[in-house]
């Protein structure tokens, strides 16, 4: 026997709780990842009539066949925000998706992130003149079903029952996600972007500006 406190255990119970206690202390962290700048940064408005439509690239579907060449791929610095010039390693964007620069991509690729298409895109100024050619949209291909749907708290979408639509308290089914997942979709929130506590920490090492992360365990949809 073992007194822990004031509970004597067994030792078959201790083991238990040790193993239990490994698990969770060795168990990879995920993180929600969200794009924002100060207010000198560029926000980029909607897309080129030419590429493909906005709501494809929240799918997880390869775009790659129906991507036109770049030169019909530029996006506009939105005019409501006239004081955003600078750019940074992420940009943030009416449609909310994942646009990074070519540091970034270098980084996801060094990490053996392999699923991602890179789509370029030029960035075009107030003044309509081509800025960069410097960046990428992420269409992350990879979905996982991350969410625990029984423990977390969510509503589901009233337009894609299959969909969640607001979630108040994220619980991660990590028996669920893969050991090599690094970047991806949550299966059940496809137009969330989620990484692994390995990616953070490159990307934050990097010193990249333009993102933030929140714990996906406990996560309340802000």
């Amino acid at each position: 026997m073992r007194l822990i406190g004031n509970i004597r255990f067994t030792k078959e119970q201790v083991t238990m709780i040790d193993e239990k206690f490994n698990i969770i202390k060795d168990r990879m962290k995920y993180w929600v990842i969200k794009f924002y700048g100060p207010s000198d940064a560029v926000f980029l408005s909607g897309l080129s009539s030419k590429m493909p439509e906005s709501f494809k690239f929240d799918k997880g579907i390869s775009l790659i066949n129906e991507y036109p060449s770049v030169e019909d791929c530029k996006i506009y610095y939105d005019p409501q925000y006239p004081e955003g010039i600078q750019l940074y390693n992420f940009l943030d964007n009416i449609n909310d998706l994942l646009i990074v620069n070519s540091e970034v991509k270098e980084v996801f690729e060094d990490l053996g992130v392999d699923s991602i298409e890179y789509l370029p895109i030029w960035l075009c100024d107030h003044n309509h003149e081509v800025s960069s050619k410097d960046y990428f949209i992420c269409n992350v291909l990879s979905k996982i079903d991350i969410f625990d749907m029984e423990e977390s708290e969510y509503d589901m979408s009233s337009l894609d029952e299959s969909q969640i639509a607001d979630v108040d308290n994220m619980i991660v089914d990590y028996d669920a996600v893969p050991k090599d997942a690094k970047v991806f979709r949550a299966s059940k929130m496809l137009n969330q972007i989620f990484i692994n506590d390995n990616v953070k920490q490159a990307l934050e090492k990097a010193g990249f500006e333009g993102f933030f992360v929140k714990e996906a365990e406990g996560w309340n949809g802000i």
